[in-house]
């Protein structure tokens, strides 16, 4: 249970450009090393990068800093993941490609695609810790999401609607500005909703059609996602839409492994699947509690316990409190945090 929760340091390649002056000092303040930002993929942790973010947004009184940062990102600088995805030729495809391979750029988040009624929801969530300083970053990644899916689209195609878990940090204009759309505030999720006829139209723009590079990009992928059988299947469980029936039959079939197999290497690298299994949910619980409604009850039935009682015990354990007294404790914690 060891993994880093990082993001390619490619993620702040405008970090520069809108600090200024300023940046390397702000680079500093939070211990990254300003040096290290020449390199796309330097690991930067999330921590690190979400403090970055607030600080700068506050020192610098731009209340949409992070979302200045995100228009300075592109596909390219996805590095592999990027050159996967450039093959897709609908956002449907490309998106499934990036949720596969995504922990090539981020291991610290995840996104879910939902559809309700001819609508499409991109539903971001998090791997590492909820963090009541991570607002800036939140709005950097889902406005990357945009940029990228504009950029892919060859057209400044505009959502129907954006939503934040987080309250409003500056200006409504400021969002109208970056997205062109309706902007919603205290959501259970951050997402971003579009027409689901977009998502299954093909690109307009040329893309590659060599196939053998196709292969080739999507080998690499793999290859690197083998370094980390853990990230592998941690990434496999956050795919599912609920964390209910999940088994390692079947997350060996994904993995094309006999379930013997992937039970024999996780007992070589010290790993138990259901170990991984109850991260996923108690991370799944933390993002719950701190961004929806949900009362802690239908929590339970959705992560798969069997009762409440049973969820109680396996959260306090791995947390310390109770999920109502977490959930208390956390949104004590952001009222008084908030600016």
């Amino acid at each position: 249970m060891t993994i880093r929760y990082v993001v390619r340091s490619a993620a702040i390649s405008g970090f520069r450009v809108e600090a200024g002056p300023a940046a390397d000092l702000l680079l500093r303040k939070v211990g990254i090393d300003p040096a290290l930002l020449d390199s796309e993929d330097h690991q930067v942790e999330i921590e690190q990068l979400q403090h970055l973010l607030a600080i700068a947004a506050e020192h610098l009184q731009r209340p949409d800093f992070g979302m200045r940062v995100a228009q300075h990102q592109g596909i390219e600088m996805l590095g592999l993941l990027g050159k996967v995805v450039s093959h897709a030729t609908t956002l449907e495809e490309a998106f499934g490609i990036a949720q596969r391979y995504m922990s090539l750029h981020s291991s610290a988040e995840h996104w879910q695609l939902q559809s309700f009624a001819g609508q499409v929801h991109i539903i971001r969530t998090e791997h590492s810790e909820p963090n009541s300083h991570a607002r800036q970053y939140h709005e950097m990644a889902v406005t990357a999401f945009l940029r990228v899916a504009r950029l892919l689209l060859g057209q400044p195609q505009r959502p129907l609607r954006v939503t934040f878990t987080h309250s409003r940090i500056g200006p409504l204009r400021q969002y109208l500005n970056h997205f062109g759309c309706e902007v919603l505030f205290e959501q259970e999720h951050d997402s971003l909703v579009f027409p689901q006829s977009m998502f299954r139209t093909v690109f307009g723009t040329a893309r590659a059609a060599n196939g053998e590079e196709r292969e080739q990009h999507l080998a690499n992928a793999r290859e690197r996602l083998q370094s980390s059988l853990e990230l592998q299947i941690r990434n496999l469980i956050t795919e599912q839409p609920g964390l209910q029936h999940i088994s390692i039959d079947a997350i060996a079939a994904t993995l094309g492994l006999h379930p013997r197999s992937l039970q024999r290497r996780l007992q070589e690298e010290q790993i138990r699947f259901r170990d991984l299994v109850q991260d996923a949910r108690i991370r799944m619980a933390c993002w719950h509690l701190q961004a929806s409604r949900c009362d802690v009850t239908s929590l339970s039935d959705r992560l798969g316990y069997s009762d409440l009682s049973s969820f109680s015990r396996a959260f306090k354990r791995r947390i310390g409190v109770s999920p109502a007294k977490w959930r208390q404790q956390f949104r004590q914690t952001a009222a008084v945090t908030s600016p």
